[in-house]
């Protein structure tokens, strides 16, 4: 008989983002792996999981998970074992595990998810934004120069979307092998410098941007400001996200009033603008 793989979702912040059901599997497990690249988790302590499963926790890289197609949870699971992989967020944000799930089925390896909460579902709540107002997710990525790359298919999403009216969720990007984390300044400034080349009457100095870091934890930070404000802006340790605003309804207006400390004025503008530039596409 072969064993079973289990995803497991971890949340947002420590451990309190695993549901019962999660615990549970966690307790039954014969091997717990657990991957931290994809994202950060505030407050993830590994000690703290080791005491609560009574497990041994193996942390699992990009590599083994990608280019050696997860081989070694894959093996554990055909020695008849119960094999959890831990993730941050919810388990199949980051798409990069869709394909050891399948390689497993083929397998003949049982496989399960236990979801949690993400980023992408913790913004509505955090800024009162529509889900159903939001384009294309884009991931704004390091630069390098000395290729001559530059996220520039990112920048034309978010200005695809807003032409569109709808809101563009930017997620930022994370070396965990080189412990480097984007910030929403740096973020910013890419948004600057290609915005003006792909779409300069969207992406300016003026331009509303909702930032917002460690969503869930203790000391999650919910702000919108122009884009040139967050140029300088310093809004402390990883995860930073950032929402760029489509049209915007009046309730989301006022929820970002009061919940991302928004200049209403501002958010105003901004809907007139974009009504002005759905009319010309």
């Amino acid at each position: 008989m072969i064993g079973e793989l289990v995803f497991i979702g971890i949340g947002l912040y420590g451990l309190k983002g695993l549901t019962l059901e999660a615990i549970n599997h966690l307790k039954t497990a014969d091997v717990v792996f657990i991957e931290s690249y994809t994202s950060i988790v505030p407050g993830l302590n590994i000690e703290e999981l080791i005491k609560m499963t009574k497990k041994d926790v193996k942390i699992v890289s990009r590599n083994i998970l990608e280019n050696l197609s997860g081989r070694p949870l894959l093996e554990e699971a055909l020695r008849e074992k119960k094999v959890v992989l831990l993730t941050p967020g919810d388990p199949f944000i980051a798409t990069t595990h869709i394909s050891l799930r399948l390689t497993a089925h083929k397998m003949g390896i049982k496989t399960r998810v236990i979801n949690a909460p993400s980023v992408l579902t913790a913004i509505f709540g955090a800024t009162g934004l529509q889900v159903y107002k939001i384009g294309r997710i884009v991931t704004i990525t390091f630069p390098y120069p000395e290729y001559n790359f530059y996220p520039y298919s990112s920048i034309e999403k978010i200005c695809g979307n807003i032409k569109h009216g709808l809101h563009t969720i930017a997620l930022l990007d994370l070396k965990v092998e080189e412990d480097r984390a984007m910030t929403v300044a740096e973020a910013a400034e890419l948004l600057l410098k290609l915005g003006s080349q792909v779409c300069d009457e969207i992406l300016d100095n003026n331009t509303p941007i909702i930032v917002l870091a460690r969503l869930g934890s203790d000391t999650e930070l919910i702000l919108t400001r122009r884009l040139g404000e967050v140029l300088n802006l310093n809004i402390g340790p990883p995860p930073h996200t950032l929402v760029i605003p489509g049209e915007l309804h009046p309730l989301e207006i006022e929820a970002l009033e009061c919940f991302a400390h928004a200049d209403r004025k501002v958010l105003e503008s901004w809907n007139l603008k974009i009504k002005n530039l759905k009319r010309k596409h």
